[in-house]
């Protein structure tokens, strides 16, 4: 079902009825606050993908509104059979009921040549300004989005100062106890989130690979608090500003200030390697996110519960820097927590061998530190608010003042506007994977300290 449509039927914009924020208060468990910050995990990713399918929307909308353009040009008219071609094109992107409403009546394209160019014209005019209700919708869906992350990743942070504690007073005790293993396995529930490769009988494979999780947190999570990103997205819309002040009343696009802009947020989404040194195959990524010829994929592969971290960039701009070639490659840059070579239901549950305790004493500090980074990563959603309203107001306003300007053709407007949906999508994804990345960390730490404390069970003391 078109999420454009639906938001048009129900006047949903989001604008109410907000998210509100997680609640603050210790008063559950550390089970039940992770499984809480699963369902608001849900929850942000249902409102993501419908983002997604959103801007899918917009972008097939803009290929109509192309073709027909051009016909408008050339003062060509749609004949009965392709404007009921048109009519089901759009109704499939945006929903039968708001279709119906915005173009003509098939039969109106039954008269006279000069009529059916009239419709033609007033069917490209209803889709123009269904571009300009796409941004509206997108607007309020990037704000949807944020205020369910926000509630979920807040919700983390508490509970990571929660899982902290826990692994300090289960370290303690581990490095009190003296005794011999009487059980050299047991029967484990949560060996789908601990699996490497679909593996978990390997301790020591086990716990390396949960330590290269700790190195990924704290690698990655330090160079996102820098907030490079964010700045040169920023840096992009300040540009854009200047560069329309600068032509006064002419608001062409400036492509080589768009370009630079553009190579400062590639040089930042790259800073300091966010994902550690590639490891494994990454063609499956490619694949997944791209052509060959267009992206270049890092990924940090084989992390515990079958996931990897993929930075995905775009290669460089060659020859033609035009607005839609700058859009086509900022779509194209993205970081994300993807599924490794195995999704967790194909890891069955079975026996995992007891950890000594020198392997809990470890385990205890990867998750010490793992739950320090994410809580302290809390410091940089400190302005986080601030930024995304910016963001939003910033961005509305120059797609309507680019809107307004009377001497910018359609196909630029349409453009523009194009680019600075892909900026918001840039925000969006960063801000969903930091979020995920978070997320993860803490569940899997979450089952790790949970493998530690039965494995300690297990031991006999003297």
């Amino acid at each position: 079902m078109s999420i454009f449509g639906m938001a048009q039927e129900s006047a949903d914009l989001g604008y109410e009825n907000e998210a509100p924020m997680a609640n603050g208060e210790e008063t559950h468990t550390v089970a039940n606050e992770i499984a809480e910050v699963q369902n608001l995990q849900f929850e942000a990713a249902d409102e993501d993908t419908a983002a997604d399918k959103l801007e899918n929307e917009a972008e097939q909308t803009e290929e109509v509104a192309e073709v027909l353009e051009d016909d408008v040009a050339q003062e060509r008219a749609l004949d009965p059979t392709a404007a009921k071609l048109l009519k089901l094109t759009f109704q499939n992107i945006v929903g039968k009921q708001y279709a119906g409403r915005t173009l003509p009546a098939t039969e109106s394209f039954d008269g006279s040549r000069s009529e059916a160019r009239e419709n033609t014209r007033i069917a490209l005019e209803g889709i123009k300004e269904t571009l300009k209700k796409f941004w509206e919708a997108i607007k309020a869906q990037f704000k949807k989005v944020y205020e369910k992350v926000k509630s979920w990743i807040v919700k983390t942070f508490s509970a990571a100062k929660k899982l902290k504690e826990r692994a300090k007073k289960l370290q303690q005790k581990a490095n009190d106890t003296v005794g011999t293993i009487e059980e050299k396995s047991f029967s484990f529930g949560q060996t789908k989130t601990i699996a490497v490769d679909g593996k978990y009988n390997e301790a020591g494979t086990l716990l390396s690979s949960f330590h290269a999780v700790r190195t990924v947190i704290e690698a990655t999570l330090s160079t996102l608090k820098k907030d490079q990103i964010d700045d040169a997205v920023e840096g992009v819309i300040k540009k854009i500003e200047s560069g329309f002040i600068a032509n006064g009343n002419k608001r062409d696009v400036d492509f080589m200030t768009l370009a630079r802009a553009y190579a400062e947020v590639a040089k930042a989404a790259g800073a300091g390697n966010t994902v550690p040194a590639s490891v494994g195959d990454t063609k499956k990524y490619i694949e997944q996110f791209g052509d060959a010829d267009e992206i270049s994929v890092e990924a940090h592969v084989g992390l515990p519960g079958g996931k990897a971290i993929v930075s995905v960039k775009p290669k460089t701009i060659t020859g033609n820097n035009d607005l839609e070639t700058i859009t086509k490659h900022i779509k194209a840059f993205r970081i994300s927590l993807s599924n490794d070579k195995y999704t967790p239901r194909d890891v069955s549950e079975g026996d995992v061998k007891t950890l000594t305790t020198s392997q809990i004493d470890k385990v205890c500090d990867d998750v010490i530190e793992i739950a320090e980074s994410v809580y302290t990563y809390e410091k940089a959603w400190a302005n986080r608010d601030r930024y995304v309203n910016k963001i939003v107001k910033d961005t509305d306003q120059l797609v309507k003042d680019f809107d307004a300007e009377s001497d910018v053709k359609d196909r630029d407007q349409r453009h523009f506007q194009g680019f600075i949906n892909a900026q918001v999508a840039s925000v969006r994804r960063k801000i969903n994977f930091e979020a995920n990345l978070c997320s993860y960390a803490l569940t899997t730490s979450n089952a790790f300290l949970n493998y530690a404390e039965r494995s300690l069970a297990q031991h006999k003391a003297k």
